[in-house]
């Protein structure tokens, strides 16, 4: 399992770096000065798969060792026919007859999963610690992570706009560059190969 999620992270990192290489390659052109969004917002299409990237890694790590988990992480996940809530009654299980008690773990995680997702470091930290890694082995990493996350979602939530800007036309637009992105590329591939590690 373990090969297999690093296989497809090692893949979508690369899917990220062939967008950084398009706009190196055909988008940034030339000479001094920023470039219009039109051609930056390649970009911020990689920041967002960055970003994918990561929350795919962390998903797959779920799906694969929070079944195993101990009790008081289960308890903070609802039954998947149940509202969310931390308690249900055994009507509730009603729906799981047939089911063995692994299985409705499995697909309650299945239904919690498909929900979530990782804003900031602090739900990352929250996650390692339930799959059982030492975040102190991971939290180096924090800081470049923190700032993918806070862009993505400056991206994603306000088109990249910067309403404090002085001036017109581009300058609308948060600036973004290349180099880095490409930094930011190395950073959550460091952080992915970092929290493998410690599986």
């Amino acid at each position: 399992m373990k090969a297999t999620i690093e296989s497809r992270f090692d893949q979508n990192i690369s899917r990220v770096r062939n967008l950084v290489d398009l706009y190196s390659e055909y988008l940034m052109g030339d000479g001094p000065g920023r470039r219009g969004h039109a051609k930056t917002d390649v970009l911020r299409a990689a920041v967002v798969m960055l970003h994918a990237s990561m929350e795919d890694l962390l998903r797959s790590i779920a799906y694969w060792k929070l079944p195993l988990a101990p009790a008081e992480v289960l308890s903070g996940i609802p039954l998947v026919s149940a509202a969310p809530a931390t308690k249900f009654n055994l009507g509730a299980l009603s729906a799981h007859r047939g089911q063995t008690v692994d299985e409705v773990i499995e697909s309650s995680i299945n239904g919690y999963l498909e929900r979530s997702n990782y804003n900031n470091t602090d739900e990352v930290a929250s996650f390692l610690s339930n799959v059982q890694i030492d975040v102190e082995n991971i939290r180096p990493h924090f800081n470049k992570i923190d700032l993918v996350m806070k862009r993505r979602h400056q991206i994603v939530h306000r088109a990249d706009q910067d309403d404090n800007a002085v001036g017109r036309g581009n300058h609308r637009v948060t600036s973004i560059g290349h180099r880095t992105v490409n930094d930011w590329v190395f950073a959550v591939e460091q952080f992915g190969h970092a929290v493998l590690a410690e599986i």
